[in-house]
């Protein structure tokens, strides 16, 4: 008996005559193998016998099977061949096994090893073994080409390979025969079709679990009391197949130790990599096994990797993190499976939960500082990106282009893919980096407000706020508090927004009196307490303010700079006359505001559009109260027609604000006697707010709604939408768009 690396061994007879070949040599296989159904019927359609159709064909068919440490590559491998080999009898010549322990601390199968394991298994002699690994390989080729010949096809399962050099030698040359590798790393140069194992689904795990239990013990009724706590140990496996499998071998283990307890302990991120780990089984020492072959700076990126907040890492962001460019390092971690790139092609970056947490527990061989360096690039890259994208959103981007982008599609669709991302940065910031986290928040918070993105927008402002307050950075705070007060609102909690944005107002007070420059930010928060604040009376003092102090900062043509939010202070004072009954006064502040609009947008498309929409449907709403009916209808379509076009692009930002503007066109529609065309824009409206999740109220609707039950000839009500509220709003054409 000859041992051949590590616990490897062959039979070899010291007896003459024909030696004993070891040709159904596949290791016992999985009892039953849980949902992996899809990937087994694809290795199965590759390995299926066929007769060579073409000069391509004429090669052996390789399936190569990669995937992180403890995925289950050989479990699926070995179940593969079972059913190949020896339930379908496709390979009459045999199955050759060879465990080529490519990440075994104590050293690998060499190719010149495993081909002499092979041929002994072929019934090759010890005596009549060729010397070197080119020998060996020819006389393997030989003895394979022969029982090609002889209609005896062979499957060659090799497992844990490393490398291509250590399995390319080992592969048939003939189309009869087929060839399964598993390895860790993706083996690109091998010249096989590739399968990547991703983790299982939550059903097929928690089947996983439960299928060990009962097998252990049919009357264990702990799956029975203590199912939510199944759930939990799953979640905290990951879909990982080795962690699933130490989670219920401790279970079995252990029959007293109740679900819940085991659930609580898998729960503590801290501990539970330590948590899986029975007997010779370690998810954590599976995972060093792929870590200590990583080269230096990959290596460095891996550990770095988990200091990105997000649950996944572009690769721009990452060469922040790493200080240069990584898209090099990211792809060698995806072949080493301790990355993954999801989708394939879109330059985002997932680990496996057990992956950052065995990556975390590294970040002792980084110092402290070099650690806050990486994560202070990583926000610097996100607050400056941000703003660049921003500035699309505000038609400011100068030459068509800011930083990276060029096109305004271009920054929508950066900020879509990076939301999660710059969220949990923002709110890690207001720990860590005050002064970036507030930088950050200037440049995502409208992005999440104009996209209706109100959970978000509300969980960075509710952390940077009171961060910024407490760090001293008095004029920041004064001015995310104005961004707070209208998320607030946004989310329905207009009272507390109300009383953030007196808060702004103090604030901003005692700013403008060391820092005069600050007034057109005093302007602003007056301009939009006299929106939100309950009382007519105190709306128009606030919008009276906020004129007095804009206007003069006005341009010569008329056209204030954009810090200065003159023609929303004209709007709202707008607003105000109108609810206290004097709809002639409420008319030349709206006309001004729509005109202020109309030269913002011409002077910067694509910024100011929302603002000159919400101008456009009060100016009507104005003119309606005043009897004016055919210029309020005018005006009503052209705010639908802006609305449209905005909602188009953000439909849950701008749809409310869509159905808003179609009930003061149902309204002008009723006014004139056309009820026909009043219902028309009363069911695309409330079709609008039906397709969204949590709409804004639409207060214009729910008057439509009331006009058209009380119109000549309606016998029954017009039904609402289920989203308004008694006293949601107080103006004729509401709208949350920020100013």
């Amino acid at each position: 008996m000859a041992q051949i690396a590590g616990d490897q061994y062959t039979y070899v007879s010291e007896h003459s005559g024909p030696a004993p070949r070891a040709m159904a040599a596949l290791p016992a296989t999985p009892p039953r193998l849980v949902g992996r159904g899809d990937e087994t019927a694809r290795l199965l359609r590759v390995l299926e016998p066929g007769p060579a159709r073409s000069p391509a064909a004429s090669a052996v068919v390789v399936s190569a099977v990669s995937g992180l440490a403890g995925i289950g590559k050989t479990a699926l491998t070995l179940h593969t061949a079972h059913e190949a080999a020896v339930v379908r009898g496709w390979f009459p010549g045999g199955v050759l096994f060879v465990d080529l322990r490519g990440y075994d601390p104590q050293g690998k199968v060499t190719a010149e090893q495993a081909l002499g394991a092979l041929l002994r298994a072929l019934g090759i002699r010890g005596e009549d073994m060729p010397p070197t690994q080119e020998e060996r390989a020819a006389l393997y080729r030989s003895e394979l080409a022969r029982l090609a010949d002889e209609r005896k096809p062979v499957l060659l399962v090799a497992d844990n390979a490393s490398t291509p050099d250590q399995v390319a030698p080992l592969l048939p040359a003939r189309h009869e025969h087929r060839a399964l590798v598993t390895s860790r790393d993706i083996l690109a140069t091998l010249p096989a079709r590739q399968l990547r194992l991703r983790q299982m689904a939550s059903a097929d795990a928690r089947d996983l679990i439960a299928t060990t239990l009962t097998g252990a013990d049919p009357d264990d009724a702990r799956l029975d009391r203590q199912s939510d706590a199944l759930d939990e140990v799953v979640g905290s496996c990951g879909g990982l197949p080795l962690a699933l499998k130490i989670a219920a071998a401790r279970l079995t283990g252990d029959p007293g130790l109740p679900l819940a307890t085991f659930a609580a302990e898998l729960a503590d991120s801290r501990t539970r990599l330590g948590s899986l780990h029975y007997d010779d089984d370690s998810v954590r020492t599976a995972f060093a096994l792929s870590f200590r072959r990583l080269a230096p700076v990959p290596a460095r990126l891996f550990r770095l990797l988990p200091l990105a907040p997000g649950s996944d890492i572009s690769t721009e962001a990452a060469s922040a993190l790493l200080g240069r460019p990584a898209r090099g390092e990211l792809a060698d971690l995806t072949r080493a499976a301790l990355l993954s790139e999801e989708p394939v092609g879109s330059g985002r970056w997932r680990m496996h939960d057990l992956i950052r947490l065995f990556a975390t527990g590294l970040s002792h061989e980084d110092s402290a500082r070099q650690r806050a360096r990486a994560q202070k690039r990583l926000l610097r890259y996100y607050a400056t990106t941000a703003r660049s994208a921003t500035r699309f959103l505000w038609g400011r981007a100068e030459g068509g282009t800011s930083g990276p982008f060029t096109s305004r599609e271009e920054a929508v669709a950066w900020l879509e893919a990076e939301r999660p991302s710059l969220v949990a940065a923002t709110r890690f910031a207001a720990v860590a980096h005050i002064d970036l986290a507030v930088d950050l928040t200037y440049g995502v918070s409208i992005f999440l407000h104009r996209w209706g993105y109100v959970d978000d927008n509300l969980a960075i402002l509710s952390a940077v706020v009171p961060a910024a307050e407490a760090a001293g950075r008095t004029v920041g705070a004064a001015g995310l508090r104005n961004e707070l007060a209208l998320s607030l609102a946004d989310a329905g909690r207009v009272a507390e927004g109300v009383e953030q944005l007196r808060e702004a107002v103090r604030a901003w007070r005692r700013i403008v009196r060391r820092r005069a420059s600050a007034a057109p930010h005093l302007g602003l928060a007056l301009a939009n307490l006299a929106f939100w604040d309950e009382s007519p009376e105190r709306r128009r003092a606030a919008a009276e303010e906020a004129v007095a102090i804009t206007r003069p900062l006005a341009k010569g043509n008329g056209l204030p700079p954009p810090n200065v939010e003159l023609a929303g202070a004209l709007d709202n004072l707008s607003r105000a006359l109108g609810d206290l009954g004097l709809h002639t006064e409420a008319l030349p502040p709206a006309r001004e505001s729509v005109e202020i609009r109309r030269r913002q947008v011409a002077s910067a498309p694509g910024g100011y559009e929302a603002l000159l929409a919400d101008a456009v449907v009060n100016l009507a709403a104005r003119l309606l109260a005043t009897g004016e009916t055919a210029e309020a209808l005018d005006h009503a379509h052209e705010g639908v027609a802006l609305y449209r076009q905005l909602a188009a692009e953000s439909p849950k930002g701008s749809g409310p604000d869509l159905a808003n503007a179609l009930g003061t066109l149902g309204l002008c529609y009723a006014r004139t006697g056309q009820w026909e065309a009043a219902h028309k824009a009363h069911a695309e409206a409330t079709a609008v707010l039906t397709q969204l999740e949590h709409p804004r109220p639409a207060p214009s609707l729910k008057r439509l709604t009331a006009a058209l039950t009380e119109a000549p000839g309606v016998h029954e009500s017009v039904e609402a939408p289920g989203v308004y509220k008694p006293g949601d709003s107080h103006s004729d054409s509401d709208s949350a768009e920020r100013l």
